[in-house]
């Protein structure tokens, strides 16, 4: 009976007119009983337990030397993939990039240099690069002052036309703009926008900074210490933003108890261009220079020169901080630049979809409806099937940079978002899994090493009102345990 209904619900649903068959009208058709037997015991107990139904959870595992597949539920069901979807991207981006690519940030004058001195302005000219960090700024200032100049009497000007998208509103997705997840794609984008703000228990008295210090913002502390058991360091003080024309102050209150330690957490507090620019200035006040005027947004000028180009850490570093750490921003440009590997080319998301589809065609995978939106796991309206996404980790597996794409996925118990999961169980080690979560859905996919020495390939996902962030990892758990141990 569980082959049967197990092949039932995979070979209907594959039919050339699948897009167009209701699916749920099968599922509808079939006992709740018989969809539950039809998995593993151990892993339809654990979706029994929290209530999630059979038909909400789509699960494909292969054998990835044969590609054959060893359980298939509801395989061609497309569901939402949350952060999962970040391998297509990951994995397109190396085929299409290459391992070795690199972004491309530049630096022009518009007017004359005279001793030390520029008058006129400098313009900083995003090419797109995902994980231009505060550190990799300060180099790109030191060289700037390298070349002599020391005060420049005109403005930052930023060029982030790279990029032809939508102004992005950092609430619309769960109304959090300050969440660093939020922070849309910008082609001049600098350190994620982030500011790190460490409250710190100090001799007496309670410590704050702000890292990195931006030009033009001010901390006022005016938290009180108190003594005692620390029960939260998360209660009991709050900050507000106030902001005019030239300065931000990030104003502390409450109380907070010398015994709990350092704490910090990373907000973006500014728009992604005053980011910049208030970072910059910092920066180059800190090497000893002078910048007099603010900053525009504006295209490259014409007749403008070119001062200096930085390169950025190549994609296959990149995409590790992507895989291990889920990083939405940084994936949302890497989608981006998918269409913009011709920098004098303007990228847009519908550019980006379309040479991604074309890239699955040219390797024979076709996943009909498949929508990809923005290329991270931050969107309501992507979706895939376990099968398509079982098709692209066999790609993957087949790739000449299969390496680089392993090497980027979190490993259980041992690194990335995988690191506090399933500690001291026989599973550490043994798989290389990418989850993702948003509200309504908990989702993986990647590889595990079973009990045999066998490599499988594994894809769950999970869309239902009843799943959470906690139960699904259970199910996720079951499901890595059923391969490694339980299976037959």
């Amino acid at each position: 009976m569980k082959k049967i209904i197990i092949s039932l619900l995979h070979s209907v649903t594959a039919f050339p007119g699948r897009r167009h068959f209701p699916v749920w009208l099968l599922v509808a058709l079939l006992p709740v009983s018989a969809l539950a037997d039809a998995l593993p015991s151990s892993i339809s107990q654990t979706l029994k337990r929290y209530g999630i139904p059979v038909s909400d959870v789509s699960i494909e595992i292969r054998d990835i030397d044969s590609n054959q597949s060893i359980l298939s539920v509801n395989s061609n069901v497309y569901r939402n993939p949350a952060s999962v979807i970040k391998l297509v991207t990951t994995l397109a981006a190396l085929e299409l990039l290459g391992p070795q690519y690199q972004w491309k940030t530049r630096y022009y004058v518009d007017g004359k240099i005279r001793d030390d001195m520029l008058v006129g302005n400098l313009i900083l000219r995003g090419g797109g690069d995902p994980f231009l960090t505060v550190d990799r700024l300060w180099s790109h200032v030191m060289t700037l002052r390298g070349l002599g100049i020391r005060s420049i009497t005109g403005n930052l000007i930023i060029d982030n036309t790279l990029y032809d998208i939508p102004k992005h509103d950092r609430s619309a997705f769960d109304g959090a703009p300050s969440r660093l997840y939020n922070v849309g794609p910008d082609a001049a984008l600098v350190n994620f926008s982030a500011s790190r703000l460490v409250i710190q228990p100090l001799a007496g008295h309670i410590s704050i900074r702000n890292e990195p210090p931006l030009e033009g913002m001010k901390l006022i502390n005016q938290l009180k210490p108190k003594s005692g058991k620390c029960h939260s360091k998360t209660r009991g003080w709050s900050y507000r933003v106030d902001k005019d024309s030239d300065n931000i102050e990030v104003r502390f209150e409450g109380s907070y108890s010398t015994n709990c330690g350092i704490y910090s957490i990373s907000r973006s507090l500014l728009p992604n261009n005053e980011y910049t620019y208030r970072l910059f200035k910092r920066l180059w006040i800190q090497s000893g220079g002078t910048l007099d005027g603010s900053y525009r947004v504006a295209s490259l000028p014409e007749n403008s020169q070119l001062l200096s180009s930085h390169s950025s850490v190549p994609l296959s570093d990149l995409i590790t901080s992507i895989n291990k750490y889920s990083n939405n921003t940084m994936t949302r440009m890497l989608f981006l630049n998918l269409d913009a590997e011709n920098e004098d080319d303007q990228a847009t998301l519908s550019g980006s979809r379309n040479r991604l589809v074309n890239w699955l065609l040219s390797n024979n995978i076709e996943i009909p409806d498949l929508y990809v939106d923005n290329g991270s796991g931050l969107s309501r309206t992507t979706r895939i099937t376990s099968n398509g996404m079982a098709e692209l980790l066999d790609l993957a597996w087949q790739s000449l940079y299969r390496p680089e794409f392993l090497s980027s996925l979190p490993i259980v118990a041992l690194d990335g978002t995988m690191k506090k999961r399933l500690v001291n169980s026989p599973l550490a080690g043994r798989a290389r899994i990418k989850t993702g979560s948003v509200k309504g859905v908990r989702s993986m996919a990647g590889y595990i090493v079973a009990s045999d020495g066998k490599t499988y390939s594994v894809t769950v996902l999970i869309q239902s009102s009843n799943v959470s962030f906690h139960n699904g990892n259970r199910v996720q758990d079951a499901v890595l345990k059923w391969i490694t141990s339980e299976r037959n």
